[in-house]
């Protein structure tokens, strides 16, 4: 299982890795003609990388049979044959090649700011840290005898975690600082998720002990889930503080930044309290008033634990990261609301309101399956369905009316900028659009059943028991397109009239894609940013900036920030 996850993922690094660097050689292309060192770096440590993958496995291979001591591992001789031709080759040419790429950087001091090498140590770093927490994982688990030893795991212990902990090194005496970002993200998600996936396996297999779900002893031999979840926060714990703690919560707080800690920390944590809360809800639900059938509690209840697991530390994540972005924002005093933010807020907004519009729908199909004296849906009883419905109204109902009155508050706030906001209106556009075409949809469908009951003469109470999920579907849609439809339609009008100020922005100050993206909804015109290099500027007042800029009746402007505040130059481009 952990080879076959590890195969995966590795191959996953690899080809984001290279589809990024070809989007950024293909974006370097618009600047400036590719050179032929750009392409000779690119291919260079690709070849490195692959070197060092195939000289890694060969040693971590040849190492693994020396410390194991079963006789099948020592006496299978084409893995033997496979790992020596690995590292026979795979080694003196990455020693090669590394020789010659320690000249390159001593010849050229830009070697250490390229693309490709910065591409290269995060791909080797990320790679090494997963194949080498996988061993460590296998190495715990059995230091607390819930696995058997391999010698394998250590081998790959020792090789991958010496390959990672070189690599980090080179990279915090070489790399300029700033171009370990990438590295230290993917890492920090990475380890989050260990952690995550550790926790939660403490919290179910105590949960499980606790109401007998499991065995009679708390700490048996083999097998215990307690001590599995256990070996997994040993292992994703240190990771996490490492490239969390240590590194990236420490770094600049840019969009990047803002969107991990907003949407996966925050966001995911939420989701993943909100999905384990409906399932709890719901089993207890069917137990205490629905129809569980002859199963006894701990069958009924057997994912319980594991959905109670993920309620505590999808709320720990939530608090956690929701902590960690409060406290940015204080100490750096911005508190506007930046793009992320509002993505964010609209996609936790249509979660809930989609899965509270699942409810309605289900109710709807219930109580017409009720009435047609239908005994089943989809293969449970109607009471259950009932209970399905409620859980999702319970659930989704409460998170969509608090983003969507965080939403509508700062639009009362904030209007013009939350109107031009992009994010606002697809949100609106895809509710009323996609809620328009499923509503066709469905009403296609029901007239289709309608008609041929008609046409076969059984026109009838059958006929609504065969239409119930189109109708109830088609009004539950119909409900939110409209809605949606009547918030559009009464912002459409300011929209379109929005774009007043200048239809030339110049900015001199300091460098803001957000404030330039702002300005550009704001006067529909161009804008241009030049970074002030004779004085230290601080950072834009976006709200100050855009009104200023919404009062002003010049075609042209230079905006200029310095230590007075901020000025609107007037120009002219005509001359």
């Amino acid at each position: 299982m952990i080879g076959a996850i590890s195969g995966l993922i590795i191959p996953v690094l690899a080809i984001v890795a290279i589809v990024f660097g070809i989007r950024r050689l293909r974006s370097s292309e618009g600047r400036n003609p590719i050179q032929g060192h750009t392409v000779r770096r690119f291919f260079q440590y690709l070849l490195l990388y692959a070197l060092l993958i195939v000289g890694a496995l060969g040693l971590s291979g040849l190492l693994g049979r020396a410390l194991d001591t079963s006789s099948l591992v020592v006496g299978n001789q084409t893995d033997l044959a496979r790992n020596l031709s690995f590292a026979v080759v795979g080694i003196p040419l990455y020693i090669v090649l590394a020789l010659w790429t320690r000249r390159k950087f001593a010849e050229d001091q830009s070697e250490a700011k390229s693309f490709a090498w910065g591409l290269y140590t995060t791909l080797t770093c990320l790679t090494s840290l997963v194949i080498g927490m996988f061993a460590l994982h296998e190495m715990v688990a059995w230091a607390v005898r819930t696995n058997d030893y391999r010698g394998s795991a250590l081998a790959r212990l020792i090789v991958w975690g010496a390959v990672w902990g070189s690599h980090w090194w080179i990279h915090l005496r070489v790399s300029p600082a700033g171009s370990s970002r990438a590295h230290h993200l993917l890492g920090s998600l990475i380890a989050l998720g260990t952690v995550v996936v550790g926790f939660d396996q403490l919290i179910s297999a105590a949960m499980q002990r606790a109401w007998h779900f499991g065995g009679d002893t708390l700490f048996p031999s083999q097998g215990n889930l307690i001590l599995k979840g256990a070996a997994t926060l040993i292992v994703g714990a240190p990771v996490w503080y490492l490239y969390w703690i240590r590194n990236y919560s420490k770094s600049t707080r840019d969009p990047l930044w803002i969107g991990y800690v907003l949407l996966v920390g925050v966001g995911g944590g939420i989701v993943m309290a909100v999905v384990s809360a409906s399932t709890v809800l719901y089993s207890t639900l069917v137990w205490l008033i629905g129809d569980s059938g002859p199963a006894t509690a701990a069958i009924h209840f057997q994912n319980v634990p594991v959905a109670a697991g993920l309620i505590v530390v999808g709320t720990l994540t939530w608090w956690y990261h929701h902590a960690v972005l409060e406290a940015g924002r204080v100490e750096t005093g911005k508190a506007a609301r930046t793009e992320v933010q509002r993505i964010y807020e609209y996609l936790m907004s249509g979660v809930g309101l989609l899965a509270a519009a699942g409810g309605v729908a289900m109710i709807l199909v219930a109580l017409l399956e009720a009435w047609t004296s239908s005994a089943v849906i989809a293969g449970s009883g109607a009471k259950n369905a009932l209970l399905a419905a409620a859980t999702l109204l319970i659930v989704g109902g409460p998170v969509w009316g608090i983003y969507w009155r965080r939403i509508q508050r700062a639009v009362k706030v904030f209007p013009s900028e939350e109107h031009l906001s992009p994010t606002r209106r697809v949100y609106l556009f895809i509710l009323f659009g996609l809620g328009g075409i499923v509503a066709v949809v469905t009403l296609l469908v029901g007239v289709f059943f309608l008609f041929d009951d008609i046409f076969k003469g059984n026109f009838g109470i059958e006929t609504l028991r065969r239409i119930r999920f189109a109708l109830s579907i088609l009004m539950a849609t119909a409900a939110i397109a409209t809605y949606h439809w009547f918030v559009y339609r009464s912002e459409r009008g300011l929209i379109s009239t929005s774009n007043r100020g200048p239809k030339y922005v110049l900015l001199i100050g300091q460098k803001d894609a957000e404030l330039v993206h702002s300005i550009s909804r704001l006067t529909g015109g161009r804008v241009q940013s030049w970074l002030r290099t004779d004085e230290p500027v601080a950072d834009w007042p976006k709200r100050e900036v855009l009104e200023l800029l919404e009062d002003c009746k010049e075609e042209s402007v230079v905006v200029l920030a310095d230590s007075k505040g901020v000025q609107v130059i007037p120009t002219d481009r005509s001359h």
